[in-house]
Parts: C-alpha cells; sequence; structure tokens
C-alpha cells in the first residue's frame, strides 16, 4: 500500500508548491504570455476555479484566496489519507505558518523594490505582515541597525519554532 500512497503524497506536496509559486507570480504580476508562467497558469487555474465557484467568498477585497484555501484542502486530504486527524490539523496550521513566512519573504522584497503603496495587493501584505513587525520592532529596538531592519528575521524564526514545535508533537502521536 505504501508504494501507491508515497507517490500520490508527493504529487500532493509538489502541486502545494506549484500553488505557491503561481500565488507568488500572480502577486508579482508577472507576464502571463513567459512559458513558465503559462504552463504553472494552466496547471493551476483549474483547481483555482473550482474553488471559486463552490466558495465565492475566497475573492475578498479584489484579492482571490482560492490558492490559500486550496493550499489548505490539500494538506487536509493529505494528512486524512495518512490516518490520523490530528496530524491533519498540525499539517494544516504548518501550511498556514509556512504561507505566512512567505508573505513576509514578500513584503521585505516588496519593501526593497519601488512599487505601488496604494495597490490593493501591497496594501493587503502590508496589514497581514506589519503588526507583528512592528511589535517586534517595540520590543526589540535594536533590532533596526543603521535603517535596516531585522525583525522579520526574528519573525521568521520564531514561526519556525513554532513549526518545529507542532513537528514535535505531531511525532509525539
Amino acid at each position: 500500500m505504501d508504494f501507491i500512497l508515497a507517490p500520490l503524497l508527493l504529487i500532493i506536496q509538489v502541486y502545494i508548491w506549484i500553488i505557491i509559486i503561481s500565488a507568488i507570480l500572480s502577486i508579482l504580476q508577472v507576464n502571463p504570455r513567459q512559458p513558465a508562467v503559462e504552463i504553472i497558469r494552466r496547471i493551476t487555474e483549474p483547481a483555482f476555479s473550482f474553488v471559486r465557484q463552490k466558495l465565492p467568498f475566497v475573492v475578498v477585497g479584489g484579492v482571490d484566496l482560492s490558492p490559500l484555501v486550496l493550499i489548505v484542502g490539500l494538506q487536509l486530504i493529505t494528512s486524512l489519507v495518512t490516518g490520523n486527524i490530528f496530524l491533519a490539523v498540525i499539517g494544516i496550521l504548518s501550511s498556514i505558518i509556512y504561507a505566512y513566512i512567505i508573505l513576509i519573504i514578500i513584503s521585505v522584497v516588496l519593501s526593497y523594490v519601488s512599487v505601488d503603496p496604494y495597490n490593493p495587493i501591497v496594501q493587503l501584505i502590508n496589514r497581514l505582515t506589519e503588526p507583528p513587525l512592528k511589535f517586534i520592532r517595540q520590543k526589540l529596538p535594536f533590532l533596526v541597525i543603521s535603517g535596516i531592519d531585522l525583525s522579520p528575521i526574528v519573525l521568521i524564526f520564531g514561526l519556525q519554532a513554532v513549526i518545529a514545535l507542532l513537528g514535535r508533537l505531531s511525532v509525539g502521536i
């Protein structure tokens, strides 16, 4: 049975990463006519359309959250196939934390390039990432060195620690 289950789980994990790449390309508004971007879009768009059709509330303020819903759903399916609902919850939490880490990295990249601050996606990213970063800057003011803000690194390390803790919990089960 493992010879069927292992490749299936690998395919699901690879598809999750393709979804993440697709979401990042969408946020960065890369030219959709590039061959690699077009292939990724063709692979992911049917699933995104299905999620948007079944759950119309995933588009909030012009921002499409269907990739996040799809990642959480696939992670849940992966965990259910392996047979433990607690592992499913841990997997979903880990996926959400990984998605948030990617959002922090995108926020850092956007802070170094010239983007339109009134773009709704940029505003959404800032609204999602700025509160914890601001909290870290207030509690640890020494993290801003010569105008370079190291609070995203601390936040990512903290989130990685939470993921490690969740991993230890899943191993203990």
